[in-house]
């Protein structure tokens, strides 16, 4: 870790984390949008199934706050932001090129003024994020800095299926991709945590997911 300054490893897991909770959100968004043509309360049960609190008035509330409300901090934008606050901080680490693309994506959704093509605009915001990522692995020649923001995207990607209860394919594909990144970290990690987690993933019959989620929130 003597490469790294300690004070930007905490910048990178978050920066990581976050921009792996937008892009993860997002692709949610749109499978709760779907149900919502059908079933407009099912707003109620997205915030439920995220455990976040349900501070809105109707469905076209939440469509509009969710997405942009940078008051809310549990909407797209303030994730997006966090994001970027983080890479704003890692400039040097990650360089101006990679960090361009998550800037393109918090311009496009500033910008968003039309909630009646939300739709094109999230998917591009998805897009951003694929480039960025992509960016990371071809402009950044330092490993341990690719690897800790991978760790990151790992890490918040099981949190999130698990407050899903995703499906057990789901949950052991993404406890696999997590692991690869903590062994090939030098991150200190509760390992204790971790083994109890494997345990309970791979060989669940009633998967605890509030003891996994607290398990998983645990690691780092």
């Amino acid at each position: 870790m003597d490469i790294i300054a300690l004070n930007k490893v905490d910048n990178l897991i978050w920066l990581g984390r976050y921009s792996e909770r937008v892009y993860s959100t997002i692709k949610e968004f749109f499978i709760g949008y779907d149900k919502m043509i059908e079933h407009p309360d099912f707003y109620i049960n997205y915030c439920n199934d995220f455990g976040i609190p349900n501070i809105y008035t109707s469905p076209s509330d939440f469509v509009k706050r969710y997405i942009k409300d940078i008051n809310d901090p549990n909407s797209i934008i303030s994730n997006l932001y966090r994001a970027y606050d983080n890479c704003v901080i890692l400039r040097n680490e990650i360089g101006t090129q990679t960090m361009s693309y998550l800037e393109l994506a918090v311009n496009d959704l500033s910008s968003l003024e039309d909630f009646d093509s939300f739709i094109i605009d999230l998917q591009n915001i998805l897009d951003h994020l694929l480039a960025f990522w992509a960016s990371l692995d071809d402009e950044i020649e330092n490993y341990e800095i690719r690897n800790i923001i991978k760790l990151g995207r790992r890490l918040e990607r099981l949190d999130i299926y698990l407050y899903l209860h995703k499906d057990v394919k789901e949950l052991i594909k993404a406890y696999d991709m997590l692991e690869h990144r903590l062994n090939h970290s030098y991150i200190p990690y509760n390992k204790e945590a971790f083994i109890e987690l494997q345990s309970m993933i791979k060989n669940q019959d009633n998967l605890d997911y509030n003891k996994a989620i607290s398990l998983t929130e645990s690691l780092i």
